[in-house]
């Protein structure tokens, strides 16, 4: 009798172990009150310490609100959600919920270049099962990032897109072809790109080639790609703006909608220009709001 009790009880605690679910992090509470402007700072997505957004939220947002994920730059190596705050802020006046996310940066990892798109597959999923706890449309998302933010939200966006939830890319300076910024540009970018994606462009090869080639948006933009828009500085030389006028070109020749906003006397961001923030945010938000 006390082993069939024993059994059936190591077989009840088995099984309430079995069904608890994988994610364990518990968001906070909502907001109290009404639907107030309101930001909710450092949600965990996942168990590393860089795994955190910031979750923006519009006042008056019904369940039709949509959804921008927001995702900095620095290198692939450096950087923090910080200093896209202006971006979640204005996408936020604009009436959109925004999740501005960290990720994680080491470039120790067999393969970062999949480690930070699972990252921002991860903060995408965790943020839209949030939709129904804090208001805002969890069935479609759109996402924009600046500079290796950029080359990761198209990354993202053209080969992590089967459910086709992600309606429109915006990318603001992002990198969209590793293999000619590290090839054309005397070993330059190798120094930053040879870490993150592995292995040496030079000396050339042919496993080296199509690697680069592989995490380059040139490259893996099919038909099925979602609409982007690019901002481009036209005097930046750390991303200089051929990247996205050449990017712009495939995606004509894949038939798929784009636009190119550039400024002249720019080098690679604008934030310190009020007049041009609010062109870019405008811009996104017309672009968003133009492919539901």
């Amino acid at each position: 009798m006390r082993f069939t009790i024993f059994f059936l009880s190591g077989l009840l605690i088995a099984t309430l172990i079995g069904c608890q679910p994988d994610n364990t992090i518990t968001p906070p509470p909502p907001p109290p009150g009404p639907l107030t402007d309101t930001t909710i700072q450092n949600i965990s997505y996942g168990s590393n310490a860089s795994q955190k957004f910031d979750l923006g939220l519009p006042a008056g947002r019904t369940s039709a609100t949509l959804l921008v994920v927001v995702v900095h730059g620095g290198g692939w190596s450096t950087g923090d959600k910080g200093e896209l705050t202006w971006l979640l802020n204005g996408l936020k006046q604009r009436g959109f919920a925004a999740a501005n996310i960290n990720y994680r940066l080491t470039l120790n990892q067999p393969d970062n270049y999949k480690m930070q798109l699972d990252d921002v597959d991860s903060a995408v999923q965790y943020t839209l099962r949030l939709s129904s706890t804090y208001t805002f449309n969890g069935q479609k998302l759109y996402i924009v990032g600046h500079s290796a933010g950029g080359h990761l939200s198209m990354s993202y966006g053209y080969t992590r897109n089967g459910n086709r939830k992600i309606k429109a890319v915006g990318s603001l300076a992002g990198p969209t072809d590793l293999f000619a910024m590290s090839y054309y540009n005397f070993n330059i970018y190798n120094s930053i790109l040879q870490p993150f994606l592995g292995v040496p462009l030079f000396p050339a090869s042919a496993t080296a080639t199509q690697r680069y080639k592989d995490c380059s948006p040139q490259y893996t933009a099919t038909t099925a790609a979602p609409p982007t828009i690019f901002f481009h500085g036209e005097l930046d030389p750390v991303v200089t703006p051929d990247q996205s006028s050449n990017m712009h070109t495939k995606l004509g020749t894949l038939g798929v909608d784009r636009k190119i906003i550039t400024y002249p006397f720019v080098f690679h961001d604008w934030w310190t220009d009020a007049a041009k923030t609010t062109n870019t945010m405008d811009e996104l938000k017309t672009w968003f709001t133009n492919h539901l």
